[in-house]
């Protein structure tokens, strides 16, 4: 009896120690896949709230970008699950300019994980809506230290700065975020809205042509954008925002 008994010990032991070491490799190749993850532009969201810092409209849909390239020495930080998911609940808040509350989710992501770019560029962009210029901006930046190729980042990069009125600096974000992503629709814009605002109808035509060419909703939002006022009577400006 006691050796019956010896032996089920022994054979639930193995048993045990077997499992133990599927369970152990499962989960380190899940890891280390996960480690070196490679950026998906197209699962960012794009701030349509710096299409129209004035405007009443209601802003678009997010226009889906195209994939870049990673290479090894370009890998960046994998923001927590839950993290993400916090900053996801914030965003939409903040796109319905619930400022306040979207700050609450995006602090609750950032006590989660620290590095987690996606909260603190949001967080950035937030804080500039409300008048928090440079605190914003540090906060954006310290997302594309996080992730250098993040183009969201460098879109409300140009975002606060348009916000604070720094015009050029906020052209060469935009810029920026173009030259990783030449569909980004709302960098177009931004450039674009920055140039009616100086009543420089070439550039506005220059910009705002290929925005509306990637996404034909920018023609609306267009319609209704006080930045554009300066150059509105434009004929080339009618013709190209027309239905």
């Amino acid at each position: 009896m006691k050796r019956s008994i010896l032996s089920y010990i022994t054979f639930a032991s193995i048993i045990l120690v077997l499992t133990t070491l599927i369970i152990y490799n499962y989960f380190s190749k899940y890891q280390t896949t996960q480690s070196i993850m490679p950026i998906n532009p197209s699962a960012q969201p794009v701030d349509t709230l710096s299409i129209a810092v004035n405007s009443n409209s209601v802003p678009p849909s997010p226009t889906p970008t195209t994939p870049l390239a990673v290479s090894s020495s370009q890998r960046h930080h994998v923001s927590n699950i839950t993290a993400l998911s916090l900053y996801d609940q914030g965003l939409k808040l903040y796109y319905q300019r619930q400022f306040p509350e979207s700050l609450v989710l995006f602090d609750q992501a950032l006590a989660i994980d620290a590095q987690c770019y996606e909260a603190l560029n949001a967080k950035g962009a937030t804080l500039a809506f409300q008048g928090h210029y440079d605190q914003g901006l540090a906060l954006i930046q310290q997302a594309l230290d996080l992730n250098p190729l993040f183009v969201y980042g460098y879109f409300n990069q140009g975002l606060a700065n348009e916000l604070a009125g720094r015009w050029d600096t906020a052209i060469a974000a935009y810029q920026k975020a173009l030259q990783l992503d030449d569909r980004d629709t709302w960098s177009y814009y931004g450039i674009a809205s920055i140039y009616g605002r100086l009543g420089k109808i070439d550039q506005v035509l220059e910009y705002l042509q290929p925005a509306i060419a990637l996404n034909p909703d920018v023609k609306e939002v267009a319609r209704d954008e006080k930045d554009f006022a300066p150059v509105s009577k434009d004929p080339r400006f009618q013709t190209l925002i027309k239905p």
